[in-house]
């Protein structure tokens, strides 16, 4: 744009320097000096028209960060709950039982005198001794006695385990840390700009 507004400036001085002389030379044919002489009015080839054209001004877009991005850090606390569990109170245990013996009464057969062969000697009535083998058969008797059924022992019970319910707090979810980020906002917004700039030249009269 100065190179522009440069160049224009010089045409013009120059232009204006030519209609300076220009206007002289035709005072000079005309014979008129002095302040009071009036410059004939421009004709022919000589004269030139100052033309402007105005500056050509257009509308743009622009897209601009009306807030920018920006990104905030939550902490989300940690979540906590209740469970029920089964717990042992008392574990399973032995407890031992003494059982005594058991008797119990029984009759039994038993040989009282075995018997066998004897020599007896006896006296008849006549007064004479005779001897002779007798054979006597064994004598067998009952009697009662008191025998052992089952002998002392130790038996054991068990006592199966004791349990409960309780309830204990555990952790569902750790603390998190959470980063959102909120995006910026924008807008358009149109401005004026110079397409071309304005500029003044001289240009000869009658075309």
């Amino acid at each position: 744009m100065a190179h522009k507004a440069l160049t224009v400036s010089a045409f013009t001085a120059s232009a204006v320097s030519a209609a300076l002389l220009l206007g002289a030379g035709a005072a000079q044919a005309g014979g008129c000096f002095g302040s009071s002489c009036r410059p004939a009015p421009c004709q022919g080839s000589a004269c030139y028209n100052l033309v402007e054209t105005p500056p050509v001004y257009g509308t743009i877009a622009e897209t601009q960060v009306v807030r920018p991005a920006k990104t905030y850090r939550r902490i989300v606390p940690a979540e906590y709950d209740y469970v029920t569990e089964k717990v042992m109170i008392h574990p399973a245990r032995q407890i031992q039982h003494h059982v005594p013996a058991q008797y119990s009464s029984v009759q039994e057969k038993v040989l009282i005198s075995p018997g066998g062969k004897r020599w007896e000697v006896t006296t008849d009535a006549y007064g004479r001794t005779t001897g002779c083998w007798v054979y006597d058969k064994p004598q067998y008797g009952f009697r009662q006695r008191t025998v052992e059924v089952s002998p002392a022992r130790v038996e054991y019970e068990t006592v199966p385990p004791v349990y409960t319910q309780r309830q204990r707090k555990v952790m569902v979810r750790p603390t998190q840390v959470l980063h959102e980020t909120v995006p910026a906002v924008t807008e358009t917004r149109h401005r004026k700009v110079l397409v071309s700039p304005g500029s003044q030249q001289w240009q000869r009269a009658g075309y």
